[in-house]
């Protein structure tokens, strides 16, 4: 579905079978298998179109059981629409706004979307080449943002990331911006020392990485550097920039609790830039027979 708009989304998914049948082709790809007992081809449809039965062990299912919308009341259409808004919006959409477009309640929507981050919540990936790391602070006060007074604000959050120029980013919530929270991350991703270079700003946590074994040149932007040749750390920024407009444009306020679900929303998108619209869309439920997040984790004290 090139070009892809609301109008085109509308036409693609008109009814309920429409999504039913759409997320079993992603789900199956013609060989329908029982959730319950992984069987292949041993299922038939009811007449309703929505009711599987398997024929080896007896039990009864939907294309939903085993995917993140088993348990939910929501229509698939509105669950797609959702979906739709969430990974093709640049600065991502607000659980008020989602929940205008829907018809449903503000937590509904907050709810709907921390499913959808869940999905695809960030995985390891190697990293190579020419790499940009940096660790902004998030939240807090506009006027406490400078690299001085950055740790006198307990109301800021810090996130480590990386960005490989033309590639893909990472983004973690760290517990502190020191050597024990970042080294470790850049060591589980960066392997290939002779082959990857990383850039950074003057922050003390990187003084090891060249006796790590690390190519690594920094620009000293507390003196005024920003740009030396090939030493830099634009493209990074470029993508907090993205992150911190989503945060205090969009959703205004994001929890320490949640922060990193919303890191691994904008690194998607980021990650997936080269994509359309409707490819990315595509490209989501390649995840999304992974375990259901409930309310009941998602607002419990220690999740």
């Amino acid at each position: 579905m090139k070009e892809a708009n609301l109008l085109t989304f509308y036409e693609r998914f008109k009814d309920e079978q429409d999504c039913r049948d759409y997320l079993a082709k992603l789900r199956w790809n013609d060989k329908t298998t029982c959730p319950h007992c992984g069987s292949i081809n041993e299922a038939y449809k009811y007449k309703d179109g929505k009711l599987f039965k398997c024929k080896a062990c007896k039990k009864q299912f939907t294309v939903k059981v085993g995917t993140i919308f088993e348990d939910s009341q929501i229509s698939l259409q509105k669950w797609f629409l959702a979906i739709y808004l969430a990974t093709s919006l640049k600065s991502g959409i607000s659980s008020v706004q989602l929940s205008k477009y829907l018809g449903i309640t503000q937590k509904t929507a907050w709810f709907m979307l921390h499913r959808i981050r869940k999905v695809i919540e960030m995985e390891d990936m190697a990293f190579f080449g020419d790499i940009e790391a940096d660790e902004p602070y998030i939240g807090g006060k506009t006027q406490n943002r400078q690299l001085s007074k950055r740790n006198k604000d307990n109301t800021k959050e810090v996130v480590f990331g990386m960005v490989e120029r033309k590639g893909k980013t990472v983004m973690k919530h760290v517990k502190s911006s020191g050597v024990s929270s970042l080294i470790p991350i850049i060591q589980g991703r960066v392997q290939q020392k002779d082959s990857s270079r990383i850039f950074s700003d003057e922050w003390g946590s990187y003084r090891s990485l060249k006796k790590l074994g690390y190519f690594h040149e920094k620009v000293n932007h507390h003196k005024g550097g920003y740009v030396n040749g090939e030493v830099h750390t634009n493209t990074i920024e470029g993508v907090w920039s993205q992150l911190k407009r989503g945060v205090n444009g969009v959703y205004h306020h994001v929890s320490a609790k949640h922060l990193q679900k919303y890191c691994d929303e904008y690194g998607y998108r980021y990650n997936t830039r080269g994509l359309d619209d409707f490819e990315r869309f595509n490209d989501w439920f390649n995840f999304v027979n992974k375990k259901r997040l409930t309310y009941k984790t998602l607002v419990a004290k220690n999740s």
